[in-house]
């Protein structure tokens, strides 16, 4: 990890973005969106929540943070060379920090803010639609959200952008949970890029005392297993 990284990763942690099990609704574990599909799959010891207070699903995310998650995103994006025409947001927490990549972006690029949308049907949500921001068929589109899991929602959306005739560009996280979504978007024909995996954020929260052996012994016992 680069210094800038490792600030951005205890900062995470430290706003209270990184949960153990002993802060889940029971204390067991998390329900993540796999369960919509997998009911029975074991529930997350740890859980991490990149959204803003103003999400339908409140989380701990200040403006200075998510402004330093797009300006990273952005930097990591110039770094491996991607070009795109659109940015936009999986909602509902990739829209914010989609917005804070895109302002981070050097107005002489041209480049346009893109919205998608989100229902809920039966349940499961499900990404809907580009419903704000202009485009034209053949605009390369860099999908940006917080992290992924088993990949359905990003599937989803890039899936709503190629009906619209554009292309994508790549699906851009902050976190990978490394629990399968990256082998599902390559096969889905799709790149993944990542600024974290968990696994760089874990031994960071060991090293800096953030967390305990025990508890980085049992998240990675339920990763190995997932």
């Amino acid at each position: 990890m680069t210094p800038v990284q490792k600030s951005l990763g205890l900062l995470i942690y430290d706003v209270g973005a990184f949960k153990d099990k002993t802060k889940s609704p029971e204390g067991d574990g998390f329900l993540l969106k796999l369960h919509e599909k997998n009911p029975n799959a074991p529930k997350s010891p740890y859980y991490i929540m990149l959204r803003t207070s103003d999400n339908p699903k409140p989380g701990p995310l200040t403006p200075s943070v998510v402004e330093a998650i797009g300006r990273l995103l952005f930097e990591y994006a110039e770094s491996l060379g991607l070009k795109y025409d659109c940015v936009a947001g999986i909602p509902n927490a990739g829209d914010p920090i989609a917005e804070a990549f895109f302002f981070a972006i050097p107005p002489e690029r041209k480049v346009k803010l893109l919205k998608l949308g989100k229902v809920k049907e039966g349940g499961n949500r499900k990404i809907e639609g580009v419903i704000g921001g202009e485009y034209k068929p053949g605009d390369r589109v860099l999908l940006i959200d917080d992290l992924v899991t088993m990949a359905d929602t990003k599937k989803e959306a890039a899936e709503e952008v190629e009906k619209k005739g554009m292309k994508v560009a790549c699906i851009l996280v902050l976190i990978d949970r490394e629990q399968g979504g990256a082998a599902e978007i390559a096969k889905a024909g799709y790149n993944l890029c990542s600024a974290f995996k968990v696994s760089e954020l874990l031994e960071l929260y060991l090293a800096s005392g953030r967390i305990s052996k025990d508890v980085y012994d049992e998240i990675e016992e339920y990763r190995a297993n997932n």
